[in-house]
């Protein structure tokens, strides 16, 4: 993410490191990356539940369920939230999300491109089916060896998708 401008001064803004900037002021501004989660739903078939996105950026684009870590959220207070936003789950409906990886991301943004470290995790559903809603658009599912890795938005959800395959065909 290129930054112009100091957000406590105004004035304009020097690089000095790939993430680090300082202004006239003597003011040091990070542009950290930004949290997020994400969670894929497998069948006891091995298909993979993913979201297609209602909204841009990346309108009608497969995605993992989830989003951004809202202010003072853990990673697991945000998944648990993003479920309830996104297919209206409480936690009894999946079960315990299981940690996968993590990977770094891009999302434009109001003009801007914000990079993200995306937390992924995986699950079961225990209840017959769940709805979309907020940004979801629907709920598309595939095989988990046959994901069309190239109608996921971008980067990060394809390191999730490959993690959990190496996860679940391991396992097999």
């Amino acid at each position: 993410m290129d930054m112009n401008f100091c957000r406590r001064c105004g004035t304009s803004l020097t690089t000095t490191e790939l993430h680090v900037y300082i202004c006239k002021q003597g003011h040091m501004i990070f542009a950290n990356a930004a949290p997020s989660t994400g969670i894929f739903f497998v069948t006891q078939d091995t298909q993979v539940l993913l979201s297609v996105r209602g909204i841009e950026p990346h309108k009608g684009m497969l995605d993992a369920f989830g989003g951004f870590v809202d202010g003072p959220e853990t990673l697991e207070q945000a998944v648990t939230r993003e479920l309830e936003e996104e297919l209206g789950l409480k936690p009894g409906d999946y079960t315990s999300p299981e940690y996968l990886t993590s990977s770094v991301g891009h999302y434009p943004f109001g003009g801007e491109v914000i990079t993200v470290v995306s937390a992924f995790y995986w699950s079961r559903l225990l209840v017959e089916s769940a709805e979309p809603r907020d940004d979801v658009a629907a709920i598309a599912t595939y095989p988990l060896a046959q994901v069309p890795l190239d109608k996921l938005h971008d980067q990060d959800i394809v390191d999730g998708i490959k993690a959990l395959q190496a996860k679940l065909f391991s396992d097999i």
